[in-house]
């Protein structure tokens, strides 16, 4: 059996490769890779996107404090004065990078400022991206970067079972703006579920939990559509939204939430003046 002594020239050259090992290992090397250009063709195709050009604005964290609930809240200035058709959450190293799609119906609004907030799951150093599409078919997207990971796998602190006690109990609020003039109201929707990814531990058998989160829901005022959202498991647990609408004769809500097992959840709000 031969032997190999490591020479000077050996040992240095070992020492450069395990740093590089490191390097590329490393959630910062990883949030690297620009994975953007494939996602960017799979969710929009040749399409061309304005970046940063003022018509969307981003609000995230620069560090998240738990990567489990990281808030984001999409922000169209008043200056916008366009419908906006869709609104597109991406967070590119989630191993489902499209968070949630929003397509937006006749009462959402125009005019001031519309917003739209969650609560995310980002798995590791990533961009996050918010791409809204104007009434005129236009892209326009801003981003952030997130320094945050594991919020995908975090362990359950909890017994699971009791994730299923008051499952689907749901609140919905609505606020009247400081003036009443204004023609964009907000509402506030919360639910009881567990939004299980499937890659989080039952901490008290070690087995995945199955998963289980909301992939629909559908926001109304009045009998028409404010959006409908088409989501996945990058949002928390306990889903909590924020978003405005359009005022109308009825500032009513109904909200209806479908889970991956099939399950209806609906509930609604009572106007507040008119």
């Amino acid at each position: 059996m031969a032997f190999r002594i490591n020479t000077p020239a050996h040992a240095g050259r070992a020492a450069a490769l395990a740093v590089s090992l490191l390097v590329l290992l490393s959630p910062v090397a990883k949030a690297e890779e620009d994975v953007w250009p494939a996602l960017k063709q799979q969710a929009f195709g040749d399409r061309a996107i304005q970046a940063e050009d003022g018509m969307v604005v981003l609000e995230a964290p620069g560090a998240a404090e738990d990567a489990s609930l990281v808030p984001l809240t999409v922000r169209v200035p008043p200056q916008v004065t366009q419908e906006i058709k869709s609104l597109t959450l991406i967070i590119d190293k989630n191993p489902s990078p499209v968070v949630a799609t929003l397509t937006f119906g006749p009462a959402a609004g125009s005019g001031g400022e519309r917003s739209f907030s969650t609560r995310v799951r980002i798995d590791n150093f990533s961009y996050v991206r918010a791409v809204v599409e104007t009434a005129d078919g236009t892209l326009h997207m801003a981003s952030k970067f997130v320094a945050a990971a594991g919020g995908c796998g975090a362990m359950q602190a909890k017994d699971p079972d009791a994730d299923t006690v008051d499952l689907g109990k749901m609140i919905v609020k609505i606020f009247p703006p400081a003036l009443e003039s204004s023609p964009i109201w907000s509402g506030q929707v919360m639910i009881k579920h567990p939004n299980s990814n499937g890659m989080q531990l039952d901490i008290n058998t070690a087995n995945f939990i199955p998963a289980r989160f909301v992939k629909e829901m559908t926001v109304k005022r009045g009998g028409e559509l404010v959006f409908q959202m088409q989501s996945t498991f990058s949002i928390s647990t306990n889903p909590n939204f924020r978003f405005t609408f359009g005022r109308g004769a009825d500032n009513g809500l109904d909200v209806a939430i479908t889970d991956t097992d099939g399950t209806v959840f609906t509930a609604r709000s009572e106007p507040s003046g008119s």
